[in-house]
């Protein structure tokens, strides 16, 4: 495998990992870094694809027993 090809297997893994990672530590701000990228998506000067992502991006609006969706409580973010 080459270096190059390695090196961008190595990056997605630690940007998934990340991703990951603050969804579960910080979920409020994940939860508006997606609504505002989805909306941004949906801007009327977009294509029809853009749009479709948009819309399959846009966080729900009811909230989940636990912030974090895992309805532990652990993390303290839902009160």
């Amino acid at each position: 495998m080459s270096p190059l090809l390695q090196t961008l297997v190595v990056a997605a893994v630690v940007g998934l990992s990340l991703l990951s990672l603050l969804r579960k530590l910080a979920p409020a701000m994940m939860w508006q870094a997606q609504a505002r990228l989805s909306y941004w998506l949906e801007r009327e000067t977009r294509p029809a694809l853009l749009h479709r992502l948009g819309r399959a991006l846009r966080p729900s609006l009811q909230a989940t027993t636990g912030a974090c969706g895992t309805g532990c409580s652990t993390c303290k973010a839902c009160k």
